[in-house]
């Protein structure tokens, strides 16, 4: 775990609240995230984590409350897009394009959205692969690599545009089993490199171990809250000891 610094948040939500349809999915949430912090969002399909996570990374915009991102008010849509380029994504699918190469897939966005030179994107391209631990695999392409594999280059893909902020929504779930701790080992690296991360995930060891703050959601609102030890030994709200329960369990 990294040690937080106290300065302000540098993600503030404030009375967020959600809907999709007649179905309300965040009820009036107050949450904010600290630079360098590892925040972690568990609870069961359904709960309103993800929904959290998409309106802080910018890609869903919340009905009522305010959110600052990067002293960004998201909730003002003429200014959210001022957040793109700081903050990257890491979602459960890859979405690599399958005719490019590793090493082009992250260049790919380098060249198209920040017009850097393709010499200069490469050498950043290679030093973000490097990172996830890719670098001998540049020059394959996505069916030449594992699921994992993929992941990182996702991975690597979101790092080389030097965001602020990493948003990881279930970047472990399309995995086989076997291949995750591949990825996770990259996260908490990134953890211990001091990168403010928010993540939404079923893997209960990489909370436990990697996260500064645990946040367990039910049915729209944050049920409980606290540091990993507190929420997964000594949980102090029923609902989260019957979800442990069942996740640990299981």
């Amino acid at each position: 775990m990294t040690s937080v610094t106290t300065s302000k948040p540098i993600i503030n939500l404030t009375g967020v609240s959600k809907s999709f349809g007649a179905t309300q999915v965040l009820k009036e949430i107050n949450l904010d995230v600290r630079p360098g912090e590892v925040l972690v969002l568990i609870g069961a399909s359904g709960s309103g984590k993800s929904t959290v996570l998409r309106i802080m990374s910018g890609l869903e915009t919340a009905d009522a409350g305010e959110v600052w991102v990067n002293e960004v008010p998201l909730h003002d849509a003429r200014r959210a897009k001022e957040i793109r380029g700081h903050v990257g994504m890491v979602f459960q699918q890859f979405n690599l394009f399958p005719h490019k190469s590793a090493l082009g897939n992250v260049t790919l966005a380098l060249i198209k959205a920040r017009k850097m030179s393709a010499a200069d994107a490469r050498k950043r391209a290679m030093d973000a692969l490097d990172r996830v631990g890719l670098a001998d695999r540049a020059e394959h392409y996505p069916s030449q690599l594992s699921g994992g594999q993929q992941q990182r280059v996702a991975i690597a893909r979101a790092l080389a545009v030097e965001p602020g902020i990493m948003f990881f929504d279930e970047a472990t779930s399309a995995l086989d089993p076997e291949l995750v701790g591949e990825v996770t080992e990259v996260m908490r690296g990134l953890a211990r490199d001091g990168m403010t991360m928010v993540v939404v995930t079923h893997e209960m060891g990489f909370a436990r171990k990697t996260a500064d703050r645990v946040v367990f959601m039910d049915k729209g609102v944050i049920a409980e809250q606290g540091a990993p030890e507190q929420i997964f030994v000594n949980p102090q709200n029923e609902r989260t000891r019957q979800f442990l329960h069942r996740v640990l369990d299981h």
